[in-house]
Formats: C-alpha cells, sequence, structure tokens
C-alpha cells in the first residue's frame, strides 16, 4: 500500500476540513445535541451540494464513484469535529446495500435519491446480542398471500424513526449454516406494524428498538434472492466498517489536540503542565496509538478496495481503534482537570462518540475474537499435529 495520498485525495481533504471546521465550530456542534432529528439537516444539504453521499455510488446514478479508502479520508474529517450525520445508515450500509444487491428499477428508485439527499435510509440487522454477524438474527418473514409477514425486534437501528425506507434482515428459512435463509426487504418506515422505542445513548446520532409485529410486505420489497442476503450484507459490513474507523481517529486527533493545546495553557507549579515529562509520555503515547489506527483503517480501506482478503485487516482496525480513540479521549478529558469531568467540557462530545462508536458495528471484544479465528486457522509452521510443540 502506497501511504502517500495522491493530489485529489488531498485536495478533497483540505476542501472537507475547510467547510467543516468553518460551518460546524464546537459551539455550534453542542448546540446541535438537542436537535430533535439527531443532526443538522442544514448540514447535511450543504455536504449534498458538495457530493458527499453519493462518494462511494456509480456516475450513472448521480455518484461520484470513488474509492472506500477516500470514504474514509472523508469520514474523518466529519469525526474531527464530531458531526452527526445519516452517512453511515444511509449511505453506507442501507443504501450500500441495495446498490450491492437490488434490482435495476430498485436502485433506480432509492440510489439517486441517497445522492441528491431526498431520503433517509436506516438498516435494521442488529439484534438483541449487538454482534453484526449472521447466526444474531432472529428476526423472521414467513411467506404469506403473495408476500411476507415480519416479527421480531431490531436493535440500536440509527435514524429508524426519521427515515423515510428502512431496510430489513429477516430470516425465511433455517439451515445449519446461520448464514443461509436471510433475506433483504427494504419497506416505508412507516409501515403498519413498526413500533419504535426511542433509545438515550451517549451521543448524538439517534438510535431505536424498533418491533416488528406482523409486518406485511410485498414480494417487490425484497431485495436481492431470498435466503440469499448474507454474501451482499457482509462486504457492505465490511467497507461500512473500515470507513467507520476512519472517522473515529478523526475523534481521537481532535480530542487530541484540545488536549495538547490545553496543555500548553494550564499552568502548574509555574509552568505549563505539558512541560511535565508524564505529560508528554501520555500525549506522545495516545498520537502514537492513533496514527497507528488511522493507518490500520487506510489499509483495510485500500485492502477492499483491491480486492485483497480484508476480514483480518477490519478486525485490527476496529478493535485497535476502539480502544486507542477511547483512550484518547479520556486522555484529553482528563488533561482538563475538573473541568473535563463536566458535560460542557470541550472533550465531552469526542468522548462519548468515542464509547458509542466502539459498540458499532462490532465492539473491539468481538472484532478480537474474528482476528484469534483468522490466526488459529493459519499454519505458518506447518506443524504436525500429532507431534507436540511443548514437548518438543
Amino acid at each position: 500500500m502506497n501511504l502517500e495520498l495522491s493530489e485529489e485525495q488531498q485536495i478533497m481533504i483540505d476542501s472537507a476540513r475547510g467547510f467543516l471546521e468553518d460551518s460546524c465550530p464546537l459551539d455550534k456542534v453542542r448546540e446541535w445535541e438537542s436537535l430533535p432529528e439527531g443532526y443538522p439537516s442544514h448540514i447535511w444539504k450543504k455536504t449534498v451540494e458538495l457530493g458527499w453521499p453519493g462518494i462511494i455510488y456509480p456516475e450513472e446514478y448521480g455518484g461520484l464513484e470513488m474509492s472506500n479508502l477516500d470514504a474514509t479520508l472523508l469520514m474523518r474529517e466529519m469525526g474531527r469535529v464530531a458531526l452527526s450525520t445519516p452517512f453511515l445508515s444511509t449511505v453506507l450500509l442501507a443504501g450500500r446495500v441495495v446498490m450491492e444487491g437490488g434490482t435495476e428499477e430498485q436502485k433506480g428508485e432509492v440510489l439517486p435519491k441517497v445522492i441528491s439527499g431526498d431520503i433517509l435510509l436506516s438498516f435494521a440487522f442488529i439484534e438483541t446480542s449487538a454482534r453484526p454477524d449472521a447466526g444474531t438474527v432472529k428476526a423472521t418473514a414467513k411467506a404469506e398471500d403473495g408476500g411476507y409477514v415480519l416479527n421480531g425486534t431490531k436493535c440500536f437501528v440509527e435514524f429508524a424513526e426519521h427515515a423515510d425506507k428502512m431496510l430489513i434482515v429477516a430470516r425465511t428459512s433455517e439451515s445449519d449454516n446461520p448464514e443461509q435463509g436471510l433475506t433483504l426487504f427494504l419497506i416505508d418506515a412507516k409501515t403498519p406494524g413498526i413500533e419504535y422505542e426511542t433509545l438515550n445513548i451517549m451521543a448524538l446520532q439517534p438510535q431505536s428498538h424498533v418491533k416488528l409485529n406482523n409486518v406485511r410486505v410485498e414480494n417487490s420489497r425484497v431485495v436481492g434472492q431470498v435466503d440469499q442476503a448474507w454474501p451482499v450484507v457482509y462486504p457492505v459490513l465490511q467497507a461500512a466498517t473500515a470507513i467507520l474507523c476512519g472517522y473515529m481517529t478523526g475523534i481521537a486527533e481532535r480530542a487530541l489536540d484540545l488536549g495538547v493545546n490545553y496543555s500548553k495553557e494550564r499552568i502548574q507549579y509555574e509552568q505549563p503542565i505539558g512541560a511535565f515529562q508524564a505529560i508528554q509520555n501520555y500525549l506522545a503515547t495516545s498520537w502514537t496509538k492513533n496514527t497507528m489506527g488511522e493507518h490500520m483503517a487506510y489499509y483495510a480501506a485500500w485492502a477492499i478496495d483491491n480486492d485483497i482478503p480484508s476480514r483480518e485487516a477490519v478486525s485490527v482496525a476496529k478493535a485497535f481503534v476502539g480502544y486507542s480513540s477511547t483512550e484518547a479521549t479520556q486522555l484529553a478529558t482528563q488533561l482538563f482537570g475538573g473541568l473535563g469531568a463536566t458535560v460542557d467540557a470541550h472533550t465531552t462530545p469526542f468522548l462519548k462518540w468515542a464509547k458509542q462508536l466502539q459498540q458499532t458495528l462490532g465492539n473491539s471484544q468481538y472484532h478480537e475474537k474474528i482476528l484469534a479465528e483468522e490466526i488459529l486457522d493459519k499454519d505458518p509452521v506447518e506443524l504436525d499435529v500429532n507431534d507436540s510443540i511443548a514437548l518438543g
């Protein structure tokens, strides 16, 4: 992987940073936390004008047709200002599933509206375990009267109550392989039988539990093939996880910047606290970890772009960045002393985002388990299982 950004990528970063820093000062971001819709719609409209929702979509639908790495770079800039948007649920998850698995008619119906900002989507996949894997899906869809009847509960669904349409993953048949028997349904978010339970979460991004009570949908609302949703959903989850890591490193970077600036301003024992070696060590360690996480995220996105097996790379990035972003934001908060413990502290939005996103699309422990599977599946020294390596 070439770690040097292209001229086009650097221009994109500079343009995005300039716009976001001008439009999303921290005091405004704090005000937006009380918005009922959960995000500043006027900023979302401006990002639409800049073409951001179309970054990964084909030009034939009005998109920019750029790479996952480009999207990761862009998300990192959003993280630096702790911006809440429907980007993850609408662009990276639900919309992308339609792009990868939908019919031409469904793509034509949904994708241009995603790119133009005329539609918000939610992705109802996660259930009570909060793990993003096929085996956790218990919600059912039973064939009935030329359509399906959906029952079950989806958890932690972003923008569920504000979305126009909802993409639901439900089980249409049972199998010994949990990855078989899943089907995708794209339905109106106000369809009769859907109930919402609003969640009080740490960061601004709105989430809900979604209860499906005999929700009737037509066959035309099936996205892709019946029982074959996982081959469509899994690559989308992988790409979204890598890109989300970019947002998380942006959060950590900005929190660390706030901590560094304060360590130069706060005087203790007649000198800035940044002059003390212990503080310097904390800052240096935090910067090192965040830089490592940043490049792990870039590599994971780049590997996907280049069709390189990426399961290990994505889980390395998400597990590591989950820890490094929370550590960086906690350190920045601690540097502010007693002020950092208040809700009005500058670092608070970043700390809340880091804590919440560590759990999004699989927490660090979940991805460490995947890494263990990947590591144990390898046999680098071609061991003979009949011999004991412990006893020689």
